[in-house]
């Protein structure tokens, strides 16, 4: 499996380069059949894990979905898009895909370390090809407080690999499998220290407050084709990776910042800053942003509470959460470049004026509010469930207030974009006109009675 997905992105690489060298203009279609072809022989290959729920097959098949979704969108949108160099564009594109799979496959710590620290550079390149000064600044705010938030991680893993140098193992150390077999054997208060570094440094990533600042610049600037794979793969991959820290390296129920109560205190910051901040957003993509890092909040909670129910709701959290917000962000790309700006209130009127892209964008929307059967609505109430079966009352109440904020919030983004702005403005403007009409009849009518 691990050959199959370091063939991927190599050939995508070939295509791209192989595609300026003849001057081929169909190399995107290529490149889109190709990720096609993978996500065929995943599906076969994974079939039967994917069937007995193993989670690590589940999250190769996702990535590969959003591959694929990704590189047939990218087709639409650097048509729309001339400017955009194209060679250089898939192979950054593969860079990150590449990144993606080997934060799945890893089975060591420091791999999965150095694979989230490549996918920021990959990622990072993505944006600056947007070619604008806004672009350039949302990458060097990302790469810069990403990296910084992975050299925090990065001081952890070395204190937990110096707890356990007397193996002598070198990098074999950090497998996951051995951490869960010798954890003991390193100091608590070591392990309480490392445990704070890795969750907030890959926190970081993940987008969770109050390291979330870089991500709504990232991923509003970015091509849309990559805000889906950055908001529906990787803050979702790195939450993963936490997690299976926190369970390889676990810390006794009374520490007090032990990773549950850490995943659960970011997680609750997340769902508040995050579905309060969609009330005020004026720009889609933002808006989008903004939603996905509620939803890693959720998430966050569920892995944070730890309970097999919990686990699971979180875990489906992630799966929906990749295929909805993966396809909006495809969605608002395109409703940019058809409305000619990313400003919610000049995207309006859209069930007149573009009735496609309008259904798509509702049902994704709607599904995004948690309004069942649209996938998020049952994660959430299983969340709920479990928050329930373990007492958390105050959890209750907290997420039931960001769900209803949020519902609001999308909704009234959704109507306002369906038949709000211009309808208002129409009107507005027949009334002024009518005003001034009136005057004007008015002025006339006194100049002839003078």
């Amino acid at each position: 499996m691990s050959i199959q997905y370091g063939l991927g992105p190599l050939i995508v690489i070939v295509l791209a380069l192989l595609g300026v060298w003849l001057r081929a203009r169909k190399i995107a279609l290529v490149i889109a059949l190709w990720v096609t072809m993978v996500l065929v022989v995943t599906a076969v290959a994974t079939y039967s894990q994917v069937f007995h729920g193993d989670w690590q097959d589940i999250l190769l098949l996702v990535v590969t979905v959003l591959a694929t979704t990704s590189a047939w969108d990218s087709i639409w949108f650097l048509r729309e898009h001339r400017g955009i160099r194209l060679e250089r564009y898939y192979i950054w594109w593969a860079l990150f895909w590449g990144a993606l799979a080997a934060i799945v496959l890893a089975e060591n710590l420091m791999v999965s370390w150095v694979a989230i620290e490549f996918s920021t550079l990959a990622s990072g390149a993505l944006v600056v090809e947007m070619g604008n000064r806004r672009a350039l600044e949302a990458a060097w705010k990302y790469i810069v407080i990403a990296s910084v938030g992975l050299a925090l991680a990065l001081i952890g893993i070395i204190f937990v690999y110096a707890g356990l140098r007397f193996q002598g193992l070198g990098w074999e150390t950090l497998a996951y499998s051995n951490l869960s077999r010798h954890y003991h054997a390193i100091a608590p208060i070591v392990r309480g220290v490392a445990t704070i570094f890795i969750v907030s440094g890959i926190g970081t990533k993940v987008g969770l407050v109050p390291f979330h600042t870089w991500l709504p610049d990232a991923h509003s600037e970015a091509p849309s084709p990559v805000s889906g794979l950055l908001s529906g793969a990787l803050l979702g991959l790195c939450l993963v990776t936490i997690e299976r820290f926190v369970a390889a390296v676990p810390q006794p129920p009374t520490a007090l910042l032990s990773g549950p109560h850490l995943l659960v205190f970011y997680g609750v910051l997340s769902i508040a800053v995050g579905s309060l901040a969609l009330l005020v957003q004026r720009d889609i993509k933002r808006l989008l942003a903004y939603s996905s890092i509620e939803q890693v909040g959720i998430m966050a909670i569920g892995f944070g509470l730890g309970t097999p129910l919990a686990e699971l709701a979180a875990f489906l959290q992630l799966v929906f959460h990749a295929a909805i917000k993966s396809t909006l962000f495809y969605l608002s790309g395109h409703l940019s470049a058809v409305y000619h700006s990313k400003r919610l209130e000049k995207i309006t009127d859209m069930a007149k004026t573009h009735p496609g892209l309008a259904v798509s964008w509702s049902l994704g929307i709607l599904a995004l509010a948690g309004i069942p059967p649209l996938g998020l609505g049952y994660s959430e109430w299983i969340m709920l469930h479990a928050m329930w079966e373990t007492h958390q009352v105050w959890l209750i109440i907290v997420l039931s207030l960001a769900l209803l904020v949020t519902f609001a919030a999308l909704t009234y983004h959704l109507l306002s974009g369906l038949w709000g702005g211009l309808n208002f403005s129409q009107y507005s403007s027949n009334e002024d006109n009518k005003a001034s009409g009136d005057s004007s009849s008015t002025a006339a009518f006194g100049e002839e009675m003078a």
